[in-house]
């Protein structure tokens, strides 16, 4: 007869037992669904952030990449300019050269002259 009312029981409490189990596992999913929820929320923040500073990134590397071009097209104007001076200074230098040996030679065709002809 005790086995007969412990069964009884058991099978009296066995849905309570079940629903009691079925709550508390619903309750752990709901509380482990909230932290996915939440870490979700983080990481979209977080992308939408990275996503905002990389317009800001790609904007700002296009200006370098301006500048950059605006400068190499500079600097290869003002190498141009500076080989052109340099190529009129190295003629300058050489028509200055044949004219001081022009000079000396004459200097020279003049000392000779001197020394062949006696003073008078």
């Amino acid at each position: 007869m005790l086995l007969l009312a412990i069964a009884r029981v058991s099978m009296v409490l066995a849905l309570p037992t079940i629903g009691l189990i079925a709550w508390l596992g619903s309750a752990w999913l709901d509380e482990q669904f909230a932290s996915v929820n939440r870490r979700v929320d983080g990481v979209e923040q977080t992308a939408s952030s990275a996503s905002t500073q990389a317009v800001k990134v790609n904007d700002r590397l296009i200006a370098v990449e301006t500048k950059q071009v605006q400068e190499s097209a500079s600097s290869d104007r003002f190498q141009a300019a500076t080989l052109n001076r340099l190529d009129r200074l190295q003629d300058s230098i050489v028509g200055l050269s044949n004219a001081v040996s022009a000079l000396t030679a004459t200097v020279q065709a003049l000392a000779e002259e001197r020394t062949r002809s006696p003073p008078k």
